[in-house]
């Protein structure tokens, strides 16, 4: 298997220098991709760029997280309740998938916890997530302004990273990168 590169360069954003990329492919349909900035103004407003978008996911992280530390301060009892009389990983799945927390078949779900004592309170902990929270809310159907005002808070902030990771799982699935 060899891999074949291009390479090409344009001018830059600015029009003072110039911008390198290099394509590359192989007998299986694998891509790879490299862009180089050697315009050092063009370079400088990047990697500005760049820390400036990761000081907003810091915040949005922050933002997450007091979201999710809020919903089991108040909201993790009542959930916990739902799973107070099951007695196998089976009745577990269950409530777990009518909920929307698990997306596994039941099978898969036994193959991810086999051998493993799957204790409800540890279980619980991990499905409180980003990923879960507003099933969570809607399943429980609760009403607290605080809540909804933290969770608005929390997908302002982190919107513009799960666009970009949705246009980067479409390209990857495209075959694109």
């Amino acid at each position: 298997m060899s891999w074949d590169y291009n390479v090409t360069t344009k001018q830059c954003p600015c029009g003072k220098g110039l911008i390198k990329e290099t394509y590359g492919s192989n007998d299986w349909n694998q891509t790879s991709y490299h862009r180089e900035i050697l315009c050092p103004d063009c370079l400088e407003k990047e990697n500005k760029d760049k820390a400036l978008k990761e000081k907003r996911k810091i915040v949005a992280n922050q933002k997450i997280n007091i979201l999710i530390s809020y919903f089991k301060e108040y909201y993790k009892e009542i959930l916990m309740s739902k799973f107070s009389n099951v007695k196998t990983k089976k009745s577990i799945w269950e409530i777990a998938y009518e909920i929307g927390l698990e997306t596994y078949s039941e099978s898969s779900f036994y193959l991810h916890t086999k051998g493993k004592t799957l204790l409800i309170e540890e279980y619980i902990d991990r499905k409180i997530s980003w990923n879960n929270i507003s099933k969570l809310i809607s399943y429980l159907e609760i009403k607290d302004t605080k809540l909804e005002n933290l969770y608005k808070d929390a997908a302002l902030h982190i919107k513009e990273f799960e666009d970009e990771n949705y246009r980067l799982a479409y390209l990857r699935a495209k075959g694109k990168i």
